[in-house]
């Protein structure tokens, strides 16, 4: 008996502690009242681990992020405006006036030249007293360049921008993946414990059977046992007892983590909409069609894929940097200080005191080809380097595959041979049970029969469980659910 319980118990406690390792599933949003009896099939749990788990906000925070790096990218073709504008104090500032002086002539020409009129102190001007007049300086200017060609530039950012789009959505899915197949182990180890809590249960209740007899016969001295005999009984009854105690854990780890998949508070009574472990139902397909179908749904390699478009657009980008950027550029200033003099002459200087416009067609052009060359060399290594890592992902996922096919198609015929061993060890246990109590069977007779009978019953049941796991595996494996309801 304590051979075929460590089995179950090994098998368990790696369901928990992968489950327990990689954290819970989340909180919930709404719990239900105290002593309110919620019954949850796998599809609920899924549904609800997938609302409420970190594991799947992370994945949607960086999907967000990727959906805002491609939103940069789309719109990377709209104008660019900026806008400079400046609010100061501004001293008086006044302007140099100029007079005609009749005293003083030009003796080349002989007209009379033009001099600052009298009464200007410029030096006097530009110091600030007492009486210094103090007013606002405004200025603004506004640059909007509206790209009109860019040799491609606009066009191979967005569609790297799409690829990493793809990788988010990717991510997502196999996060989802991930923690689907999470669910699904603690859903058929709760099912496994209890199943295996129901065998030890039955164990036990033959094993305090055939005590109470020998017990009894010993009493009556009919000399048909030993002491002996009822030590055997009492060493297996122990071995019995402690492997039903370290299940009964297992079962209470199991049913924690149903709890936490279903977001549900501590104290709330919960129950499977099956305790029946059976094998799940899927479609009969080839090796080779399981592998097409990883190749067309599996997410690391839509990721990948992804990566390798995206990988490409940049070497189609860092051709387009050797060529020049050409937009069409408005520009307009305006200043005005309310006490700076606004001349008369329009074709004077005045930093105080303007108001201007104009749209242009310009271009930009970097010429330094050595970083260009380099830039491109770059781009085309990283391209071949994620190329290689997508055909070695390739081989990875065929070899995946194929093992793990070969392990369902194993556990589905080893259910067939575990059918018929329990089966016999049911007919064993009965013919020894009844010749027991005749007193044809000896205590070592029967005690063989309730362990083999027990161990073959607890080794179908786990070879159930393992095969509900592959197949679990392998639906994560081709990113797609292969797990579908059983013809009726």
């Amino acid at each position: 008996m304590r051979e075929s319980l460590s089995i179950t118990g090994r098998t368990l406690a790696t369901t928990m502690a992968m489950l327990l390792i990689l954290g819970s599933f989340g909180v919930a949003h709404a719990a239900p009242d105290e002593g309110e009896k919620k019954s949850w099939s796998l599809d609920e749990l899924l549904v609800s681990a997938r609302a409420t788990s970190p594991i799947m906000a992370v994945a949607r925070a960086k999907l967000a992020n990727y959906m805002a790096l491609f939103d940069r990218a789309y719109y990377s073709w709209t104008p660019r405006l900026s806008i400079d504008a400046v609010l100061a104090p501004l001293p008086e500032r006044r302007e140099l006036r100029e007079c005609v002086s009749l005293s003083a002539t030009d003796p080349l020409n002989n007209l009379s030249e033009v001099l600052p009129c009298p009464g200007q102190n410029l030096e006097t001007d530009e110091r600030i007293t007492a009486d210094t007049e103090i007013g606002i300086l405004v200025q603004s200017s506004l640059k909007l360049t509206f790209p009109i060609y860019t040799f491609g530039k606009v066009k191979y950012g967005l569609e790297a921008a799409r690829a990493g789009l793809e990788v988010g959505r990717s991510g997502l899915d196999y996060a989802r993946g991930e923690l689907d197949y999470l669910v699904k182990k603690a859903y058929y180890g709760a099912q496994m414990a209890e199943t295996a809590l129901g065998v030890l249960k039955e164990g036990r209740k033959k094993l305090v059977k055939a005590k109470s007899k020998v017990e009894s016969e010993l009493e009556k001295e009919t000399g048909r046992f030993t002491s002996n005999d009822l030590r055997k009984l009492i060493i297996d009854e122990a071995e019995l007892e402690s492997g039903y105690l370290e299940t009964e854990a297992l079962n209470g780890q199991a049913w924690a983590a149903i709890r936490i998949a279903a977001a549900a508070r501590p104290g709330t009574r919960l129950e499977l909409d099956s305790l029946k472990l059976e094998p799940v139902h899927i479609e009969t397909r080839s090796t080779e069609e399981y592998i097409e179908l990883a190749q067309d749904a599996r997410p690391d390699l839509r990721v990948a894929r992804a990566a390798v478009q995206a990988r490409r657009a940049q070497v189609q980008m860092a051709v387009a940097e050797f060529f020049p950027n050409i937009a069409l550029v408005g520009g307009f200033r305006y200043s005005k200080g309310t006490t700076a003099d606004d001349p008369v002459d329009p074709f004077a200087s005045d930093s105080y005191n303007y108001l201007g416009w104009g749209v242009v067609l310009g271009a930009e052009w970097d010429l330094d080809y050595s970083v260009l060359i380099s830039a491109h060399r770059q781009a085309q290594a990283k391209l071949a380097e994620q190329k290689a890592q997508f055909d070695l992902l390739m081989q990875k996922v065929r070899l995946e595959v194929t093992a793990e096919v070969t392990e369902m198609v194993r556990r589905r015929k080893e259910l067939t041979s575990r059918r018929l061993a329990m089966k016999a060890g049911k007919a064993w246990l009965v013919s020894n049970s009844l010749n027991f109590g005749l007193g044809l069977t000896k205590i070592d007779d029967l005690l063989k029969s309730l362990v083999g009978y027990s161990k073959a019953r607890l080794t179908y049941y786990r070879i159930i469980y393992e095969y509900n796991l592959t197949v679990a595996r392998l639906s994560q494996s081709v990113g797609s659910e292969l797990a579908v309801p059983a013809p009726k």
